[in-house]
């Protein structure tokens, strides 16, 4: 079959028939964001912001450089070899797919005149108009509604959240979560639109800025409109929409609000002279596509060869990835550096004819900025504004546009008019002004930051320490990213730097004094007043958690911050709690340590809860070992406690196994907070206790007398032991190996959960070879256990028992 096209007509009356569907367009329509009135000229956002309205030389210059990358110039012309690295161009929509998530109309309209389609697209025209050029328009169609094969990452399973549709699919969430979670910052807020959570008195003005347009929701099936918004970088592989961190059910929900605008309708005259097409209003149903059905559209497979011939002849490649299998050919456009700078032709023209070159549409601004960013690319030496580090950021973040978020250097930061959208879920971080609800601005973020940190925060992997603020940090490719965090690390460091000891050594007292110093108790801060530990929230209002502070922030910096808050970061809230003190350095050094080691310690005081004591195996997700005085095992006890339930206890004074049970762990009050060496308590139930005699003998005959039981720990008669606690060793998954030696003996002894759970397998490593005379018995810590006289594979022999199964 082949695809329907619209009747010949004059270009112009393409231009009369979207002005007459916008003035068409009812006011409720028009508050919708999918609705907002676009830019007459490709919307460059970074442009368009900082470098439209002036008309300084060296200034637009810069936009000029921002124009020839964004544009995707430099795809088509190669730019000079001290250029190459800032422009860079970017990969274009992935067409993989595209005919299985696109309706062939809309792949036609778009081909045949982009800004029809969207009048601000970056995609310029590329034939003679919109009645010309026809067939090989409808080759070119089906050579895209061909391409089935889905991207990599958008074949691969949801999984997670992403995989959870929502119960019932709500248009008034979606529009709550359009307003809070970052859309707007880009994208348009809708008309007269207040957010439930917004607080009374604050005034929503319309914004000045135009946004980046919504046409999606028109174009896509509910299914794939999803799929875009938890995974947009799989389609648009440029960064240039980023991915938010969504649910499947929040995707579920935006999808709903963004197909709710009523669809565009042409009045019936013009859909006469359109040739009957049009977009009839239709209403929008949870996994219906937003435009009524095609008729069953037919690929003619000889068409197939003839689009894939228009793609390369119209140089599609330069900007869009050939499917698998098909390799473009080069482009034979000019160097920039070879173009006219004065001269309007080419891609400059005002309306370039014959459809041998692309037509962008630029606007007289866009045009002299281009103009003076090819003039500048004629020196020999490597002059652009963006040749240091500073200016490689203010490009990189301008072209990210991470300005509709951050502010660096005082420039960008969210608009004005859309600061009410940048909410809050925590009604205790009200107090906190806008570092409550304003993503935090990038000053000196390369000194601040760890680059394992920065990358993590970027590239979506979990790095979240303001779950107050409700807008979400998006995700990037690292292919995006990587040379704006080197830039940031470089451009920001201090010299010299700070001086900071971190190596924790006795001096400091280990992590005791800086947990005192956080606390709330004698001696304390009051740091835990605004911040949390743990997940704990803090006493006051709901500031970054310090959990993370030692993977987060360079040592360096956080001494930095604590000696000089407004000068590592003017307009904190942070009062300069250590001004005047003498001790200051080690004190902001004890605490460094102190976070180093928070795994293992207890919280400071004012967060610490009575429950906090009970070591929980379960929560940490791994194995717990701690020594500590326990009673029936003595003052040198190791306790072990494992995930699966059933925990052990070894005497490392005559290295013995003497405890197992099931269930709880262990109270480590008494350890933690007693000075009076109270023992501390085994908790759980079905305790199971073991003589306290020793493992190994050398004996004559298996009847020889087994030795005597070893003194308990502190008595009179105590002797010196012939056991030497050698330590233990950790696995990658935290299973730990004691180590020990009985006279010439190395022994290494490991306990392992059984499958259910409910008992511990235990196997012993013997290293040192047989006696010179006698035989040396292993005796498991079974009451009944019966001695075993060892088997050796040269100098090692094993011993194998169940420990916690029923006598």
């Amino acid at each position: 079959m082949r695809l329907p096209l619209f009747r010949p007509r004059p270009a112009c009356l393409l231009a009369l028939a979207v002005l007459m569907v916008l003035s068409a367009t009812t006011p409720t329509a028009r508050s919708h964001p999918a609705h907002a009135q676009p830019v007459n000229h490709p919307l460059v956002i970074g442009f368009e912001r900082f470098y439209s309205g002036d008309d300084d030389p060296g200034y637009l210059t810069q936009g000029g450089y921002l124009l020839l990358s964004e544009l995707n110039c430099v795809s088509c012309h190669a730019p000079p070899a001290t250029r190459a690295a800032l422009l860079t161009g970017h990969i274009g929509t992935d067409l993989r797919g595209a005919g299985a998530r696109l309706r062939p109309l809309d792949l036609e309209l778009m081909v045949r005149n982009p800004r029809f389609v969207k009048q601000d697209t970056l995609m310029p025209s590329l034939f003679a108009g919109p009645d010309r050029d026809l067939d090989d328009i409808q080759a070119l169609t089906h050579f895209l509604a061909s391409l089935r094969e889905p991207p990599p990452a958008e074949a691969l399973p949801l999984s997670g959240d992403a995989a959870v549709p929502a119960p019932k699919v709500s248009v008034d969430e979606g529009r709550r979560l359009y307003h809070r979670l970052g859309c707007v910052a880009c994208h348009a807020p809708e008309i007269g639109y207040r957010p439930p959570d917004l607080p009374e008195g604050v005034e929503i003005d319309l914004v000045g800025l135009p946004s980046v347009p919504l046409q999606l929701a028109e174009k896509y099936p509910r299914e794939e409109l999803v799929r875009f918004l938890l995974d947009p970088l799989a389609h648009r592989p440029a960064g240039r929409m980023p991915a938010t961190p969504l649910s499947r059910a929040e995707a579920d929900h935006i999808a709903a609000y963004l197909q709710s605008a009523p669809p565009t309708t042409l009045p019936p005259e013009l859909q006469k002279a359109l040739g009957g097409e049009a977009t009839a209003p239709v209403p929008i149903a949870p996994g219906q596509p937003a435009l009524p059905a095609d008729e069953p559209f037919q690929i003619d497979p000889s068409l197939i060869e003839r689009g894939w011939a228009v793609f390369q002849a119209k140089n599609c490649a330069a900007c869009h990835t050939p499917p698998p299998g098909r390799v473009a050919l080069p482009s034979k456009a000019r160097p920039l550096a070879q173009l006219s700078a004065k001269e309007r032709t080419g891609c400059l023209s005002e309306r370039p004819l014959g459809g041998t070159v692309p037509s962008f549409f630029l606007d007289e601004v866009q045009i002299r900025a281009i103009q003076l960013a090819l003039a500048d690319l004629r020196s020999p030496h490597d002059t652009s504004p963006f040749s240091d580090q500073p200016g490689r950021i203010d490009y990189a973040m301008t072209a990210l546009n991470c300005y509709a978020c951050h502010e660096r250097g005082g420039k960008g930061g969210p608009e004005y008019s859309r600061e009410a959208y940048f909410g809050t879920n925590d009604v205790g971080a009200l107090s906190l002004g806008r570092w409550g609800n304003i993503p935090p601005a990038l000053d000196l973020v390369g000194r601040k930051l760890t680059p394992h940190w920065m990358e993590r925060v970027v590239t979506g992997q979990g790095a979240r320490v303001r779950p107050y603020v409700s807008t979400r940090m998006p995700r990037f490719a690292k292919s995006h990213v990587t040379p704006l965090l080197a830039d940031f690390t470089e451009a920001d460091v201090r010299v010299p730097p700070m001086a900071i000891d971190v190596s924790g050594l006795p001096k400091y007292q280990r992590s005791p004094f800086g947990r005192t110093l956080l606390g709330v108790s004698e001696g304390g801060l009051g740091c835990v007043n605004c911040h949390g530990l743990k997940g704990r929230k803090s006493l006051g209002p709901p500031v970054i958690d310090l959990s993370h502070t030692v993977e987060r922030l360079r040592p360096e910096y956080f001494k930095e911050l604590l000696l000089d808050p407004q000068a590592a970061q003017p307009g904190t809230l942070m009062p300069p709690l250590f001004a005047g003190r003498n001790k200051a350095d080690q004190e902001i050094e004890q605490i460094w340590t102190y976070l180093k080691e928070l795994e293992d310690q207890r919280l400071p005081d004012g967060l610490l809860r009575g429950e906090d004591f009970e070591l929980k195996p379960t929560i940490q997700g791994r194995p717990i070992v701690f020594r500590t005085f326990l009673e029936g095992v003595g003052a040198e006890a190791i306790a072990i406690g494992f995930p699966e339930g059933r925990h052990a206890a070894f005497d490392s004074r005559n290295c013995r196994w003497r405890l197992t049970w099931q269930g709880r762990f262990l109270d480590a009050m008494s350890t933690w907070d007693d000075r009076f060496c109270t023992p501390a308590e085994a908790l759980g139930e079905a305790f199971q206790r073991f003589p306290a005699r020793a493992p190994m003998a050398v004996l004559a005959s298996p009847d020889g007398a087994w030795p005597d039981e070893p003194a308990l720990p502190g008595a009179e008669d105590a002797s010196p032991s012939e056991w030497n606690f050698q330590g233990f060793r950790l696995d990658p998954a935290g299973l730990p190996t004691l180590l020990y030696q009985w006279r010439t003996w190395q022994i290494a002894d490991h306990l392992t959960p059984t499958a259910d759970g409910k008992q511990l397998q235990r196997r012993v490593v013997i290293q040192g070879g047989p006696p010179p005379s006698g035989t040396l018995y292993f005796r498991g810590a079974h009451p009944e256990a019966k001695a075993q006289a060892l088997t050796w594979q040269g100098d090692t022999a094993e011993f194998a028992e169940i420990l916690g199964k029923e006598p």
